[in-house]
């Protein structure tokens, strides 16, 4: 009865997207009424799954609907642009019904001013979700770069709750300085995983190199808590990079440096520190990205310990016409533990490994509220401790927004 009503409630407000949209004069851009801008959605999306339990052996296989209706909004005046995203969804499995779940949230971003005066922004979320983050890259609060948590946890029940803050101006024309501070908190419904609390502060100073080109140099601390640990462990961070700036084809943005890890009763780690980011539009038709970055963050699996995280990815986008487009992904991440962690007969080094492949093809049809897509991805984790797995889903959906 739950579920049916879960899905009622999805498929009526598809069905009044559409509806509206056939009724109104520009469906697929919006609703406008002064600056705002009000933009109904709603997503369907059919996924086989060749592993829901992430089994190494007698892997169970299963299909799942994920069912999703929110809104979009937006507001642009003279030096000022807010945006906000509301969602609710459900996730309904074929055979394994005791694992069906909701998901929801909301994320908020407020900005004004430019740097030839005073450049304010703010950002807010809170989602609640289970399984991969739909609207992770959605939520990236500022230029405050978040903490990766890339171990287990990474797929069970969460809430997650950022607040950014920033201010940046322009003290010459050829120095602006950047300053913000970032907190994330996640908290895990397993009280056997711990929650994860951080705070981040960071400051950036550019100098302009040439009319295409800043230099930059990035100062950040920060503290992480696990509720568990005797005091929070803190780190300081150093790096020295180059950024594009005002290009059409080229953007990249890379940094290196140094981050100093503490942690109570434990010797401070030292290592080298990066991150980096280009985007490369080829052609009107392809475009190139790629990143990597890493650190050091506190467990959530282990009261006193900590990881290092390395993690790369790169992408194409292909317009294949028009009206569709082709994309392909790929990524990988190692997590190294600073302590060695308890086993069965003793302690053991723990190592995990994750990568992935993923291809996905969009239609944008006649009717321009209405995308259709299919999707295939790809992942195997290793490691030195938990047993090593591999999955594969196979997506159908449909996305209506007007």
């Amino acid at each position: 009865m739950k579920k049916t009503m879960k899905k009622t409630v999805i498929i009526t407000t598809i069905l009044g997207v559409a509806l509206i949209s056939n009724a109104g004069a520009e469906p697929g851009n919006g609703i406008h009424s002064g600056g705002w801008t009000f933009s109904p959605y709603a997503n369907l999306r059919e996924t086989y799954d060749s592993n829901v339990e992430k089994a190494s052996a007698n892997k169970q296989d299963d299909f799942f609907s994920d069912s999703e209706a929110g809104l979009r909004l937006g507001y642009s005046a003279y030096e000022i642009d807010f945006s906000g995203l509301g969602y609710l969804g459900t996730r309904n499995y074929s055979d394994l019904t005791d694992k069906d779940f909701s998901i929801g949230g909301e994320v908020l971003k407020f900005k004004q001013g430019t740097h030839d005066t005073l450049v304010i922004e703010a950002d807010q979320t809170f989602r609640r979700t289970e399984d991969i983050d739909l609207h992770g890259s959605e939520a990236a609060v500022l230029g405050v770069s978040p903490d990766s948590v890339l171990d287990s946890t990474a797929t069970t029940r969460r809430d997650i709750n950022n607040i950014g803050v920033s201010a940046g101006r322009n003290l010459s024309d050829k120095m602006t300085l950047d300053v913000g501070y970032r907190f994330d908190d996640v908290n895990y419904e397993n009280p056997a995983i711990f929650d994860i609390l951080n705070h981040i502060g960071q400051a950036e100073g550019s100098f302009h190199l040439t009319d295409k080109t800043d230099s930059f140099v990035t100062l950040l601390g920060g503290l992480q808590d696990n509720g568990v640990i005797s005091d929070p462990a803190s780190y300081y961070t150093g790096r020295v990079g180059l950024k594009t700036r005002g290009t059409d084809k080229v953007v990249f943005k890379g940094g290196v440096g140094i981050q100093l890890y503490e942690r109570p009763n434990a010797e401070d780690v030292t290592s080298i520190n990066y991150d980096l980011s280009a985007a490369w539009i080829a052609t009107d038709k392809i475009t190139f990205q790629a990143g990597g970055r890493n650190g050091t963050v506190l467990s959530s699996l282990y009261a006193e310990n900590g990881s290092a995280y390395n993690t790369v990815w790169a992408g194409a986008f292909y317009k294949f016409i028009p009206t569709i487009l082709l994309s392909a992904n790929a990524s990988y991440r190692q997590d190294d533990y600073l302590d060695p962690v308890s086993v069965s007969g003793g302690s053991k080094d723990r190592t995990d490994k994750g990568s992935g492949v993923g291809a996905r093809v969009d239609y944008m049809t006649p009717a321009k509220f209405l995308k259709l897509y299919a999707e295939t991805q790809y992942q195997n984790v290793e490691s030195t401790v938990s047993p090593t797995y591999d999955e594969t889903r196979i997506m159908l959906g449909m996305k209506l927004q007007y």
